[in-house]
């Protein structure tokens, strides 16, 4: 079966020989995709509502690998033991969701090497978590499909060396490397600075000090686009 753009880019991160819980699996595209490319030799696939774990089981069924999936019922990592799976893979939701899933099962969470990540909003605050959790961001990647772009994040045990604050809303790793969708990725923060600050002026509040300082941020994240002009 072939991946979407976005689900490749989560699948090629996954580390080979690793057994992975699959958070929120839907129709358990990704868990298929992993046993019969030889990546994982079982995985862990868990849904809240039972509707997709239903299409998830009837997939893992018709792909002949009812005996690798692991489909079961439960919220986030609760469904899962400690050592039960060496790593987490959460795509397709929002990154408050995803940080409340990491954080209700702290006992699961320590007991794995690595997440890999796609949140489809706040990412830097899933930044944020991962490193305060004590893992560090080994791998990032920006992804577009259509107009759309998605950031996938991978996280290792570790610490992860101090990075300025601006630098979790692009991720550490990508403006490291510089990838080509980086500038698309400022340009939409920039578009969202902006519209929080036009908002801002057309309240009561008019000119105020917060406002100033969006003005002077946008400006920045300016300057910071035009680093990656070349790469794009």
């Amino acid at each position: 079966m072939k991946l979407s753009k976005r689900l490749a880019a989560v699948a090629a991160l996954v580390p080979q020989g690793a057994v992975i819980a699959d958070v929120g699996t839907d129709h358990a595209y990704l868990p298929v995709w992993l046993c019969e490319a030889g990546t994982c030799p079982a995985v862990i696939a868990t849904d809240v509502a039972a509707g997709p774990l239903e299409s998830a089981k009837r997939h893992a069924v018709q792909s002949e690998l009812a005996g690798k999936i692991d489909c079961r019922l439960a919220d986030g990592l609760k469904g899962i033991r400690p050592g039960e799976a060496d790593g987490a893979v959460i795509c397709g939701m929002g990154g408050a969701l995803m940080t409340d899933i990491l954080a209700a099962s702290p006992d699961v969470r320590k007991s794995m090497e690595f997440l890999v990540l796609q949140p489809m909003s706040e990412a830097a605050k899933v930044r944020k978590y991962v490193v305060s959790a004590g893992y560090r961001i080994e791998a990032e990647r920006i992804v577009k499909e259509g107009h759309k772009l998605y950031e996938i994040i991978k996280a290792v045990r570790g610490e992860e060396r101090a990075v300025p604050e601006w630098q979790y809303e692009t991720g550490p790793r990508n403006w490291e490397e510089k990838p080509p969708f980086l500038r698309d990725l400022i340009e939409e923060i920039i578009r969202k600075k902006k519209r929080l600050r036009d908002g801002l002026l057309k309240s009561r509040t008019g000119r105020s000090e917060r406002t100033e300082m969006l003005a002077a941020e946008i400006e920045e994240w300016e300057g910071r686009k035009w680093q990656c002009l070349s790469k794009k």
